[in-house]
């Protein structure tokens, strides 16, 4: 046998391997163990953690038995699950974001497509550096990721260097539902891909809407595909995704220049577009941000992660809007004294002692005037 039989005999085996991993990963991917009652009434529960107050939540839980059986007999008959979705607008850090909620008895159902289906079919797929509405990663993760690299990246190459930063343009709105349902071929169920084909095709011609569970999995896995191009092929030093916002780091400008056009190139391929003021070609010397963290090398080679001056600013002027609704009665000092602290528990994984303490002074002087000069904040 020569290196060529060789190779072509471990690629065999690799093949082999990597398609008895995939059908023992889906063969509980079906439609009966996404309709069982079991599935159903766990993903109700779980479904209605933070909104029992809602009088629609609390209607459907008292009636559960009745409801999750129903859900049951019209997933097994092809009935369609869908319903109108509510539709409004928030402004998420002066960003206009459209959301679309489902209502409770959908959001039931693609809980359980999600727990039961999606999921297990399409996170062993993704590379280890996709942060982003995964179990077990999350924001937190990523910060010790992109930490982890730029350490070794110094350790090799000290702080020369680059990194890339890639923003896409109006992410969810600009997902093509083709290659939305690429996803779906993963099942081997074919009753599972018409369900999770209508629930894409119910949004519209093209784009995913914000709110619903399964978006946000279609949405991870969308740009897989070019998260195994640049890991494999391009070889960066370092590479990562949180959802629309990705870096690659390497000590040649013009190679980074080189994968940012390859892309650009996919992106297009997809229906996606870069968003030109934000991606970038940035010296690792000088610092960079990235999911409104900056990061920094001292000159010992640590690395310092800070929250953005922008982040800082606007949660200055929250807590001065606060103190004004909470003098004008239309907000208890103990609900103000909750949204500071969820913020504050933020930063306490950061290098932001100084920002901490002057930002405690400040709640202090504006909730706390009287007891000022204690240290901490008072929650008394």
């Amino acid at each position: 046998m020569n290196s060529e039989e060789r190779r072509a005999a471990r690629r065999k085996r690799r093949e082999e391997k990597r398609a008895a991993n995939k059908a023992k990963r889906v063969a509980g991917c079906t439609l009966e163990n996404v309709a069982s009652l079991n599935s159903l009434y766990i993903a109700a529960k779980q479904s209605s953690r933070g909104v029992r107050w809602k009088a629609s939540v609390q209607g459907y839980l008292i009636n559960i038995l009745r409801n999750i059986t129903k859900a049951h007999r019209d997933l097994m008959e092809g009935v369609d699950v869908c319903r109108p979705t509510h539709d409004f607008v928030i402004y998420e850090q002066g960003v206009r974001r459209e959301i679309s909620a489902v209502c409770f008895p959908e959001r039931v159902i693609k809980k359980s497509y999600c727990q039961n289906a999606l999921v297990p079919a399409v996170v062993p797929t993704l590379i280890q550096n996709n942060y982003a509405n995964v179990k077990g990663r999350g924001t937190l993760y990523a910060i010790k990721s992109v930490k982890r690299h730029l350490a070794r990246h110094y350790r090799k190459h000290g702080s020369e260097g680059y990194i890339l930063l890639v923003d896409i343009s109006k992410y969810f709105a600009s997902i093509e539902h083709e290659h939305a349902k690429e996803i779906l071929e993963n099942f081997a169920d074919p009753r599972l891909k018409e369900l999770g084909a209508n629930f894409i095709d119910r949004q519209g011609e093209v784009g995913l809407g914000l709110g619903d569970e399964p978006n946000q999995i279609h949405a991870v896995a969308y740009l897989s595909p070019i998260d195994h191009f640049v890991t494999e092929c391009c070889g960066v030093e370092a590479y990562g995704r949180y959802m629309d916002d990705l870096y690659a780091i390497h000590t040649d400008k013009e190679h980074l220049k080189m994968v940012a056009a390859c892309i650009e190139s996919l992106c297009l391929s997809r229906g996606m577009r870069l968003n030109t003021r934000k991606t970038r070609i940035v010296k690792l010397s000088r610092g960079f941000t990235f999911l409104k963290k900056r990061f920094t090398y001292t000159e010992t080679g640590k690395v310092l992660v800070r929250p953005c001056r922008k982040t800082i600013t606007r949660q200055r002027r929250k807590l001065k809007a606060m103190a004004k609704l909470v003098a004008e009665g239309k907000m208890t000092r103990e609900q103000a004294i909750q949204a500071y602290q969820s913020w504050r528990g933020g930063l306490m994984h950061l290098d932001a002692q100084k920002t901490v303490e002057s930002m405690d002074a400040l709640f202090r002087e504006l909730f706390d005037p009287v007891n000022n000069l204690r240290g901490g904040v008072s929650l008394k």
